[in-house]
């Protein structure tokens, strides 16, 4: 439920209570008195799905914009009819008000030094969660991170033409991550200089990481629906499910294992979570704004009244700013596209030698492939392949096997790691329990 209070002048009070009582809401008039004339305070209580509906209509009847009004969430309401009204709405989409929204979104964003320092904190906690190995504390990081608020309000501010706030956010999302980036890098190396770490720890080949230097189709389809999620849910009048939305995308982990990947001086895992970490992140972005759009939200006056006023240089920043974002997410899109080839590809060569008799045991359990970049620093790539046996029979030719089938279907320099999963299985489903002995 909503508290709506608006203050009316006094010849359009009739008309606006008359409106409110045809909706069967709780409205309630307090007469004031003010040196610019007489003025009435009208509230009433509002279902919050119909916020929306009900001001529409109030415009509709001469409410003014400039006038007084503001909406407060309520606890509980107790007038006649009230269940009616709430049972009626309820069943309406549940779309909050563009104000509503515009004002979340402002809500929403914190100041440069508490984002920086907060950004700063997640990061050295994703660091050493992925060192130690620890996913608890990987998570703890996403979840402190306040990187999902900017890249929310940008949806919003592209969404209702607000330029000075699309040009703060974008700024703030780059500046985030990049520090991101970069503290991780520093924080990284400080562990591997004071030996807390050791120097010559295999981080490709740990699991998480190994899941975070490499993009993919399946990494596009998390971001979008991540980006999604916390559009639906800021939009609506249920929990903004931001934490979720941070979870899911995973933004400051992959952050840290870029900074990881540099730090151990191997670029394939350095840049291939980069890649991984600007495609995530414009998929959220892309993935909040088409929501937005498909929940119609559109610009008004009050937000294209905020960027007019910025001038000319805002626009010139902002227009800078957009040709800098196509250029990146463009190079991240060619970037993603060869990986996503290269990716299928390896699958496929491994399939096919997998499926020859010699191997019929063997199981795939999964299989990581570094990013594949242009240049001697990418070449050649590490293909890791973990299979589940139940001998101990020891395959010594299977990797020179793999990596001979990638190189002909790939024509990639490429270096086979396989891991196996050793389990026991029962030699018949109904063999007997032993008997136990006599006493």
């Amino acid at each position: 439920m909503r508290l709506v209070q608006v203050v009316v002048p006094d010849e359009k009070r009739a008309e606006i209570v008359s409106t409110l009582r045809e909706h069967e809401l709780g409205v309630s008039t307090t007469k004031e008195t003010s040196g610019e004339g007489d003025r009435t305070l009208v509230s009433f209580v509002v279902p919050a799905d119909a916020v929306e509906h009900v001001l529409d209509e109030l415009h509709e009847v001469g409410l003014k914009e400039e006038w007084y009004i503001v909406s407060l969430e309520t606890e509980f309401a107790s007038y006649e009819n009230v269940d009616e009204a709430q049972d009626k709405w309820a069943k309406t989409p549940n779309r909050v008000a563009p104000r509503t929204l515009r004002s979340k979104a402002k809500d929403m964003r914190l100041n440069e030094r508490s984002f920086l320092w907060m950004m700063t904190l997640s990061t050295v906690i994703a660091t050493a969660g992925l060192l130690i190995g620890s996913p608890a504390i990987v998570v703890g990081s996403m979840v402190l991170a306040p990187i999902v608020s900017p890249m929310l309000t940008a949806s919003i501010g592209l969404v209702r033409d607000d330029q000075g706030m699309v040009f703060d956010s974008i700024r703030m999302q780059a500046v985030g991550l990049g520090l991101a980036v970069v503290g991780a890098t520093a924080f990284s190396w400080l562990l591997k200089a004071v030996f807390a770490v050791p120097a010559e720890l295999a981080v490709a080949n740990m699991e998480l990481i190994a899941i975070r230097f490499s993009p993919g189709l399946l990494s596009v389809v998390v971001g979008l629906a991540a980006g999604a999620a916390g559009s639906f849910s800021l939009a609506t009048k249920g929990q903004v499910a931001i934490v979720g939305v941070m979870v899911a995308a995973a933004l400051i982990p992959t952050a840290a294992a870029a900074g990881i990947g540099f730090a151990w001086g191997q670029p394939a895992v350095g840049v291939g979570a980069v890649v991984l970490l600007t495609l995530t992140i414009v998929a959220v972005n892309l993935g909040a704004f088409l929501t937005f759009k498909y929940l119609g939200y559109e610009p008004d006056h009050v937000d294209r009244g905020v960027f007019t006023t910025e001038g000319v240089r805002r626009t010139a920043a902002l227009a800078a700013t957009v040709i800098v974002v196509v250029a990146v997410v463009g190079a991240v899109g060619v970037g993603t596209y060869q990986q996503v080839t290269y990716e299928r590809s390896v699958n496929a060569a491994t399939t096919e030698v997998l499926q020859r008799d010699a191997y019929d045991e063997l199981g795939v359990v999964s299989i990581t492939a570094e990013y594949v970049g242009v240049g001697p620093l990418f070449d050649p790539s590490t293909v890791t392949v973990t299979l589940s046996r139940t001998s101990d029979r020891p395959y010594e030719g299977l990797p020179d096997e793999l990596a001979r089938a990638i190189d002909d279907r790939t024509n990639e320099r490429v270096t086979v790691q396989v891991r196996f999963h050793d389990y026991e299985r029962s030699t018949s489903p109904n063999a007997a329990t032993p008997t136990p002995r006599p006493a």
